[in-house]
């Protein structure tokens, strides 16, 4: 067995781990999931060289594993998942007092997410749904954390226009 480049390795143990928990989130497959992901690192790794050249080898590898994360939903036959099952389990939903309205509310939620930008949908699922702080996010994403914030910052506008929500001031970080 032939070794693998250690920056390789270490790009690896950094990021796999975020890739797939986004691409179960995505294929809501465990199994499909890992498998998605291992194709991404090894395309990556055929052209490691030229990867490491690119301006931002984080963001070209987050594009290959969404690629490969979309091809696998769609050779298995599946539809974009990403958000709206989600919806069904939300932390909110299992304590609401009434349970149909804020699925009401969340499915509103995650149908306006869906409908941004893929940088801000990528940031918003990162942040929200991963817990991830800017600054890891801005890692997986291959973008700096003020980048991040901004992005985020401009989600939440958006989301809040999308859900007729008045704005709120700078330090609102519900969304």
């Amino acid at each position: 067995m032939t070794e693998l480049p250690l920056d390789f390795e270490a790009f690896h143990r950094m990021h796999r781990p975020v890739y797939v928990r986004w691409a179960r989130m995505y294929l809501q497959n465990r199994a499909d999931a890992e498998e998605a992901v291992d194709c991404a690192f090894e395309q990556l790794l055929v052209s490691w060289p030229s990867v490491l050249a690119k301006e931002s080898p984080a963001a070209y590898a987050w594009q290959v594993m969404k690629h490969r994360t979309v091809d696998a939903a769609r050779a298995r036959g599946r539809r974009e998942a990403l958000i709206d099952t989600n919806a069904f389990e939300t932390t909110a939903l299992r304590q609401a007092v009434d349970p149909i309205g804020q699925l009401e509310e969340s499915i509103s939620l995650y149908q306006a997410i869906c409908a941004l930008p893929e940088r801000q949908q990528d940031v918003v699922v990162l942040l929200h749904s991963h817990g991830l702080s800017p600054s890891e996010a801005a890692d997986h994403l291959g973008i700096t954390p003020a980048s991040v914030r901004s992005t985020a910052r401009h989600a939440r506008r958006r989301l809040r226009q999308a859900l007729g929500l008045t704005e709120k001031g700078p330090a609102d970080d519900a969304l």
